[in-house]
């Protein structure tokens, strides 16, 4: 018996990059129309959950895209395409399209491979391929929406180094292909990332290098590098199989890295992503070896190691409905897949989903090596996968210790994957092998497929706290411990668990002061957004747990030196916040006041992406709230402490003249906070008025409501919620009550979250005696139901990575109104780059600094900085954004390049602005750097408000032996009153000395943690 001897150790950090779930492979498309084919992906995609998939024979003539007439007219035909494609989206999966093959009539030869023959042979005419090309992702754009179609990977052929596969694998007329086929899809939209040339793996050195130089010498800007990965010898063919040996893992790793070497010895090329398009153990559908426990536990081997040099790996394939060679005979047949026939997952299958499961939540990894990746998480779990594969049967078990972190109790989870359990090859056998399974002998196999899952409490002994379990030969265990004392958490219902997901918090963004509406099934809702330009987000979402992007109601405000950072005047802390969003006969209403101008503003549109128009109201109405009553008449409700009623004109531009003015509401000489931040409504013709407020004898948040049965009747109420959700002492409130389609009511408040800002809440709202009660005995469920007016709508992600090779995306916002004269973003080679035209005293005063929020419980930003432009005393870097910022990064000092770390460090963590003693930028490390361009990563780190931020360099392109260095100590950043928002990242470039400078970031990479 073999031992191996894990520590649980959180501090440990060790590099790994899991793309488990990135791509998975089918076979020709046409596939998908079968029943059986469709059972097998919900299954994989229930379990797994891939998010691209990709196959061959997109224009094969089963797919029948390329007609033509009696008269020699093209047509294309997209009914099955159609059908393929949203039975995957259906799914939640995106193609990963693979252009191939060739449609019969266009094709100028006869060869075809295959069982299904798919003709190989190139075109007839490049023209009419490239139409077909054009016109496919055209129709796949207006079917689907071009932001979305653009999203897909696009690679142009498959193996051409093979003859079978490209007609005498003729590198120069694929390469004609590619060239032809890349501006093609480019013409279409420039947003698709393209890519090739698809080799099976021995061929780097003449094709992949080939391929380059000829991209190179043909300027093409190519956007990533795919190939193929098998792991077997030569098969033994014997009737209907093929028996092959497993290379050592090793020499393929080494084989994958002589592509990375290859790349980056190509200057334009350096880093560019490789994807295998392919990869399995053997290359041949009808090797036995696939359905075994020793392929499951060699896969799990690959997954531990296949992102080192590789952006993704795809599994070749999903399931046994396959047909290279044929209709197979048997449910075990040595196909390629992860299910076999009657959707019996094989043992790779769960290789695939316990690696799934150590990227379900954020985390680290913190071991691995030969048998076993081992991550930390954010939450004080630890999960893992370990194997125990052998070439050739030794009969050794793995012994695994676990040591856990400190002397704690807990639980520790296995689910095992090995010869005894989880084995249906061998139910199949002991069986009799039959062909044709009975449904009772398909569920009997269904059953043995499952893993087999224990798990046990682990106490204190001796002092110390581990356990052992033992991995089989050929096995494959996951495993997660979690620490703790066995009690209940307050409000948990174990029923409620297995009903619903967790809902709370919404977003895990800095989106404070929402105010929400519903138009008929759409619910929208608008945010604080300061200084931040464009500003006045608006979301979107269709069951108000899941929200995306949808407008903003401005670019640029009043254009006041403030807002665009003139001199050393800024707007920080001020400009818009807590508008009022309102939908009326046909229009949309946003009005707000802006601290800085101490203006009322309102904006109103026809639909909800705009154009908006400005208008003024005059007067200052701090936290309004719009009313539109059942006469059409409006009215604004305002105030800090006192809160006022206001009659408006009919066309909102201030007050109407003898119309109502009241004060509604007192809260004079409160300790705390007093009533503001007002959500005026009308509801079965009461009026209601919502506040913000704050206990007395403590600072906690607290929601407040009133209500009257007229406008000039009294307004009684209190507090309605008073509940911080276990959460640091923070309190649930401000935002607005809105209903569903079924007459249901929900309210939308914030909770204070620390330096990652004040993140959305979700609360069921009833109703007792026209009286709203908010959550169920004063407290916000766990776990509650919300349902979708768009079941299996997919939304877009609010905050995400960029390759500048297309329009700045929505989630990026500038910090103050930007000089865009100073802008040069260059799409084909995904560059943006930031001019200076002043000097500054400190980072918060640089224009253009472009900002995406930051996640809760943590999150990290990547990014590659070109420095060489830089002059003397500037800075370029990324940092985390707040008046207690820090920042990482490069400047240029006496002619010399030096990463440097910059903090403004604060005293104490209450809201009270920075006194302009503390407001000082200090130096935290300094190093030279004797390259122009560096990989920056700025991790932050919100758990229970820990709020620290931790910087780390390396240079540009991901290799093994490349690892991040941390430069500096972790910085702790604060939720201050001077800037008034959540921590950003910010990517920045400023003067110090000298006018004139300028930097280039690329590829922004976003990470959850």
């Amino acid at each position: 018996m073999r031992e191996r001897k894990i520590a649980l150790t959180a501090a440990n950090r060790v590099e790994f990059n899991n793309c488990v779930d990135f791509c998975v492979g089918t076979g020709r498309m046409g596939l998908a129309l079968h029943r059986e084919y469709m059972e097998q992906l919900k299954l994989v995609q229930r379990e797994i959950g891939f998010k691209h998939i990709r196959g061959h024979g997109l224009f094969c003539d089963d797919m029948a895209v390329y007609q033509e007439t009696e008269d020699g007219r093209t047509e294309y035909n997209y009914t099955y395409i159609d059908r393929v494609m949203d039975g995957y989206r259906e799914l939640g999966l995106k193609p990963f399209l693979e252009l191939g093959f060739m449609p019969s009539r266009m094709a100028s030869g006869s060869q075809t491979i295959f069982y299904w023959k798919g003709n190989t042979t190139p075109p007839s005419s490049y023209d009419a391929w490239c139409e077909m090309v054009k016109a496919l992702l055209q129709h796949l754009c207006e079917r689907y929406g071009r932001d979305e179609v653009a999203t897909w990977p696009v690679e142009v052929w498959n193996e051409p180094n093979l003859p079978g596969f490209w007609e005498n694998a003729d590198m120069q007329e694929y390469f004609k292909l590619f060239h032809h086929t890349f501006r093609a899809v480019k013409e279409v939209d420039s947003r698709f990332r393209v890519g090739g040339p698809a080799v099976c793996g021995g061929s780097d050195e003449v094709w992949i290098r080939a391929f380059l130089q000829y991209c190179h010498d043909n300027s093409i800007p190519l956007d990533f590098v795919t190939r193929h990965h098998y792991t077997t010898e030569l098969p033994e063919n014997v009737g209907h199989y093929g028996y092959a040996e497993l290379m050592k893992a090793e020499d393929g790793f080494a084989n994958l890295h002589t592509t990375r070497e290859i790349i980056d010895s190509f200057p334009e090329y350096r880093g560019l992503e490789i994807h295998i398009t392919e990869f399995n153990t053997s290359y041949i559908p009808n090797c036995p070896l696939h359905d075994t426990n020793q392929n499951a536990a060699f896969i799990a081997q690959q997954l531990s190691r296949l992102g080192e040099d590789n952006a993704s790996y795809s599994y070749w394939t999903f399931g046994d409905v396959f047909e290279e060679q044929g209709v197979p005979f048997t449910p075990f047949h040595g196909g390629f897949g992860l299910v076999a026939e009657g959707c019996i997952p094989k043992p790779t299958f769960w290789s695939f989903v316990f690696f799934k499961k150590l990227k379900e939540k954020p985390g680290h990894c913190i071991y691995r090596d030969d048998n076993a990746v081992v991550m930390a998480l954010s939450d004080g779990t630890y999960r893992g996968v370990v194997w125990n594969m052998t070439n050739n049967r030794a009969g050794y078990d793995l012994c695994v210790t676990l040591e856990m972190p400190e002397a704690s109790q807990g639980c520790l989870l296995t689910r095992m994957v090995d010869e005894k359990h989880c084995n249906p090859l061998k139910v199949w056998h002991d069986l009799g092998e039959p062909a044709n399974l009975t449904e009772e002998e398909r569920q009997l196999l269904r059953e043995a497929a499952t893993p087999h899952t224990d798990t046990e409490r682990v106490c204190v002994r001796n002092g110390r706290t581990e356990k052992t379990f033992t991995v089989a030969e050929n096995g494959v265990v996951y495993f997660e411990w979690k620490p703790g004392e066995v009690k209940p958490d307050r409000g948990y219902s174990y029923e409620r668990t297995m009903q619903y997901p967790h809902i709370n918090p919404i977003t895990r963004l800095d989106y404070p002061d929402v105010d929400v509406i519903r138009v008929e099934d759409t619910y929208y809702m608008v945010s604080t957004t300061m200084h931040f330009m464009p500003g006045c987000e608006i979301l979107r979402s269709y069951d108000l747990r899941n929200w995306e992007h949808t407008a903003y109601v401005y670019d640029r405000l009043d254009g006041t030196p403030g807002q665009r950072l003139e001199r050393q005047e800024n707007i920080y802390g001020q400009g818009m916040w807590a508008a009022s969003l309102r939908h009326h006969k046909g229009t949309y209403y946003v009005c707000f006041v802006a601290n800085d101008t101490h203006k009322t503003y309102l904006y109103t549109a026809e639909n909800i992406s705009g154009p908006w128009e400005k208008h003024y109201v005059e007067g200052f109405y701090h936290d309004c709230s719009l009313l539109f009553d059942d006469d059409d008449r409006v009215y604004i409700a305002y105030g800090n402490k006192n809160i006022y009623i206001t009659e408006l004109k009919s066309d909102l531009s201030g007050p109407l003249e003898g119309g109502l003015h009241r004060l509604a509401v007192s809260d004079e000489g409160h300790p705390g906070l007093g009533y503001e931040g007002t959500h005026f409504y009308k509801i079965n013709g009461k009026y209601y008025l919502f506040f913000i407020h704050s206990r007395r004898d403590c600072w906690r948040r607290t929601e407040a409501c009133f209500v009257a049965d007229s406008l000039t009747g009294e307004f009684t109420g209190g507090d309605v919620l008073d509940d911080d959700r276990g959460y640091c002492g923070q309190g649930v409130a401000q935002g607005g009550i809105v209903d569903t389609p079924d007459g249901k009511w929900y309210a939308m408040l914030f909770q204070d979250s620390g330096a990652v800002g004040r993140i959305p809440i979700l609360v069921p709202v009833s109703w007792e005696k026209d009286y709203p009660v908010f959550g169920q005995n004063g407290l916000i469920p766990e776990e509650f139901e919300v349902k979708s007016t768009r079941p299996g709508y997919v939304y877009h992600p609010l905050v995400e990575s960029d390759d500048f090779r297309g329009e700045l995306k929505a989630c990026w916002q500038f910090n103050h109104e930007p000089e865009l004269a100073l802008v040069l973003h260059d799409r084909e080679r995904g560059c943006w780059q930031v001019r200076t035209d002043k000097v500054c005293s400190r980072m918060t005063q640089a224009r253009n600094m472009i900002t995406q929020r930051m996640t809760y419980p943590g999150c990290a930003g990547e990014v590659t900085v070109d420095g060489s432009g830089l002059g003397e005393g500037d800075f370029a870097g990324i940092c985390a954004l707040q008046g207690c910022y820090g920042f990482v990064g490069l400047t240029r000092r006496e002619g010399r390049l030096y990463l440097t770390v910059r903090t403004v460090e604060a005293a104490e963590n209450s809201m009270v602005p920075l006194n302009p003693e503390e407001n000082m930028e200090q130096e935290r490390a300094a190093i030279p750097w004797e390259e122009d361009t560096v990989r920056l990563k700025l991790e932050a780190d919100f758990t229970n408000m820990t709020d620290i931020v931790t910087f780390y360099y390396r240079s540009p392109g991901f290799k093994m032996y490349n690892p991040w260095k941390k430069l500096g100590e972790g910085h702790k950043v604060y939720f201050k009153l001077d800037h008034f928002t959540g921590c950003r990242f910010g990517l920045v470039v400023f003067s110090t000395k000298e006018a004139g400078g300028h930097a280039e970031f690329s590829d922004f990479v976003y990470r959850e943690r």
